[in-house]
């Protein structure tokens, strides 16, 4: 598990690619490089081949898929400690524990004390917003819309941070604070219920975009999750998760009462519905809903360009699954995302 990556090295590296200077290179040396893609990455503060990072990917990915992967690794594991406020649970009651209640609905504990905060948030005309229950899409939406508003390149999202350009509202990092000064166009995430959002929102301010996916689909991966992130490590049955699901008894509260806020809100001019599925049934029609909706001007040539290139992003998040194998100070370490 990539766990088990000592904490100090993972926030080094971070630290290291966040100011552009992690050395990257190929090793044409490695016994499989003949079929394999064989990527050193090093920090620049050691030159000790065990600190570097072996990337083995197939050679018929591009190079940059494996980094981007390996550095999303590294955000989520330290993202994950930042919200570590007790020890690990192990059992469904120390699990039972984590949350706390607001409003009648379960909220993750890094919410508490500043729901206030949230709901005084100042907004402005220019800022664009993805709202999701969690594991709704909101990786692959944020990269689709971060590519239509701002005209950007596949290959150029596939090596940024893109979490970093798009930070979650009521996540620990970076802050209130700190998103609240950011320059405009802010493009902003979160996991809240619509009523717990910006009052401001709910007069019309700013552009939401919200996305919703097939409940069958996203509990399966939102049990996954919970039995991989750090800070809660799920260890019932996926039947008896399954149950907290349909009971409202997971962060973020009812599914069936997330979307049915928004959808009763399809209709407002600053709010645009739209549904996972469609990424892959219909992304034509999801791309030119999103340019009309953010007031991106195109032609169909342009149009078609954005969807072609929306569509080399999700084979992209479909290849990041080539990222096989990492070596970290001699150990082997699945890469499981």
């Amino acid at each position: 598990m990539l766990d088990l990556v000592p904490a100090h090295y993972i926030t080094s590296l971070l630290r290291d690619w966040l100011v552009g200077q992690l050395s990257i290179h190929r090793e044409p040396q490695h016994p499989e490089a003949a079929s394999q893609n064989i990527l050193i990455i090093t920090p620049p503060s050691s030159s000790s081949s065990s600190s570097s990072v072996v990337l083995i990917t197939h050679r018929k990915h591009p190079v940059h898929v494996a980094v981007r992967v390996f550095v999303s690794v590294l955000w989520r594991l330290v993202s994950r400690m930042a919200e570590s406020e007790a020890d690990t649970p192990s059992t469904p009651i120390e699990f039972e524990s984590k949350y706390f209640e607001f409003d009648g609905v379960r909220l993750p504990p890094f919410c508490r004390g500043k729901m206030e905060e949230i709901a005084n948030f100042s907004l402005r005309s220019s800022d664009i917003w993805i709202v999701t229950y969690p594991k709704s899409g909101t990786s692959l939406l944020q990269e689709v819309v971060y590519l239509v508003s701002q005209g950007a390149d596949p290959d150029e999202i596939g090596l940024m941070n893109i979490d970093e350009q798009l930070p979650v509202l009521e996540y620990p990092q970076p802050g209130l604070d700190i998103i609240q000064e950011l320059t405009s166009p802010r493009l902003i995430k979160s996991h809240l219920p619509y009523r717990f959002l910006p009052s401001a929102m709910h007069n019309g301010e700013a552009k939401v975009i919200y996305m919703a996916r097939n409940p069958k689909d996203l509990v399966v991966s939102y049990y996954q999750f919970h039995r991989s992130l750090r800070t809660m490590s799920y260890r019932g049955t996926f039947q008896e998760f399954c149950r907290r699901f349909m009971n409202d008894k997971l962060g973020y509260g009812s599914w069936f009462e997330h979307v049915q806020e928004f959808w009763e809100h399809r209709m407002d001019s600053n709010v645009l519905f739209l549904k996972y599925e469609d990424m892959y049934k219909d992304l034509g029609n999801l791309v030119e809903q999103l340019a009309r909706f953010l007031g991106v001007s195109c032609d169909k040539s342009q149009l078609e360009g954005m969807v072609e290139s929306c569509n080399q992003l999700i084979e992209q998040c479909g290849n990041s699954e080539a990222l096989s194998i990492c070596r970290v100070h001699g150990s082997l370490v699945s890469a499981l995302l």
